[in-house]
């Protein structure tokens, strides 16, 4: 039986999983921390920030008569006030209103500008480190960087303080709104799909073997190494009461995988253990649905509880899919379990090492999840039909 295997980082494509402080980029703004069309005096030199948040220099004030003017932006000479620096504190406080309307309707991003800050943001929300989350913005696009770069500064300056991604995401909304939209990216969720009910199922996790596979080792297929007749996961998801183990299956798989994934020019290390229905054609077992997923990284991989969830704070994944047994893939996603899941007993799991869980989740689907409404879109998944 050939065996399926997702890289569970395609799931954190979304608004809802990204938290300041994960990754942080370098600020832009470092130089000056300055705003595009501000000018200011670098003794001689006149210097405008850009659009980048960077300094540049615009003109050199030397000589013996001219002077560096700051407040005009120009080179002028003194009795015409050029200046250093300014001398004094503005007189008056700036006023809090507008004085008069806007003359014109204020500019939007154009389609590729938004999409190339949204592509941008797709490898930014995938990196660990801050090399990868600098290279996923020096490498993009230059139509979407500034788009990027001036979200990405209000959420830092802003929203860094949020512990929770309730809290980033209501900070996002009220500070943030009108950057993170040109970049692309939906602020609030989209209202939950009323067809898929709000708790879509829950599941109980029981999982033990001595040794588990390799997903490298030469004729994995025909290995029994890390396979149990015997469901890990059991309950029901959708709607109604729809068993993740179908009674007219003729057995039930379990099996847990080591594995390596390349993404991104990332490196992904972690055990999956996967639950196939296997159905009789013939003389030969093939692949039902659904499959039960669950996605253990390998930094999360030791002795202890760990939680399930889509959120980053999460330190496993796990899914309810259908796949089409055709082309060994995914063909839709029936949902998404938040929870816990207890690691009782790991080995060296890179090296055929034991391994035993336990635990519980309630599962969401991606068309009504966990409170934030409709994410399919966000997570760029299919979704499969209501389970009745």
């Amino acid at each position: 039986m050939k065996k399926f295997w997702m890289i569970s980082m395609l799931l954190i494509a979304a608004l809802f999983v990204i938290s300041c402080g994960e990754a942080e980029v370098e600020d832009a703004t470092s130089d000056g921390n300055c705003t595009e069309g501000q000018y200011r005096c670098d003794g001689q030199a006149l210097k405008v920030c850009g659009s980048n948040g960077f300094w540049t220099l615009k003109e050199d004030c030397n000589g013996e008569t001219p002077k560096c003017n700051a407040e005009k932006g120009t080179c002028e000479a003194a009795s015409e006030g050029g200046n250093e620096e300014p001398t004094t504190e503005p007189t008056t406080e700036p006023t809090t209103e507008p004085t008069t309307e806007p003359t014109t309707e204020p500019t939007t991003p154009n389609q590729d500008a938004m999409q190339a800050c949204a592509e941008i943001y797709q490898c930014f929300a995938q990196c660990q480190d801050n090399e990868c989350a600098n290279a996923c913005v020096n490498d993009g696009d230059p139509a979407g960087q500034d788009l990027f770069m001036t979200m990405y500064n209000c959420w830092s300056n802003n929203c860094a303080s949020a512990s929770t991604n309730e809290e980033f995401t209501d900070c996002v909304v009220a500070n943030c709104n009108a950057e993170t939209e040109a970049c692309g990216l939906r602020v609030t969720p989209a209202e939950g799909d009323s067809s898929y009910n709000a708790t879509y199922g829950s599941l109980s996790i029981s999982f033990s073997v001595d040794q588990i596979a390799n997903d490298s080792d030469a004729n994995n297929q025909q290995s029994t190494v890390g396979i149990t007749q015997a469901a890990f996961a059991t309950g029901t998801y959708g709607n109604g009461s729809t068993s993740v183990t179908p009674a007219d299956a003729y057995m039930i798989q379990s099996m847990a995988s080591y594995y390596e994934q390349s993404q991104n020019g990332q490196l992904y290390k972690g055990v999956q253990v996967q639950q196939i229905p296997v159905y009789v054609q013939g003389n030969q077992g093939v692949g039902g649905n659904p499959l039960v997923i669950l996605d253990i990284p390998e930094d999360s991989a030791a002795v202890g509880a760990i939680k399930t969830s889509l959120y980053q704070d999460g330190q496993a994944q796990l899914y309810v899919v259908d796949v089409n047994w055709s082309t060994s893939q995914i063909s839709c996603f029936h949902a998404f379990g938040e929870g816990t899941v207890n690691i009782t007993n790991i080995g060296d799991i890179a090296n055929h090492g034991a391994l035993a869980i336990n635990g519980n989740v309630t599962l969401y689907s991606p068309k009504n999840y966990d409170g934030n409404g409709d994410i399919s879109s966000q997570l760029g998944v299919p979704v499969c039909n209501p389970v009745q």
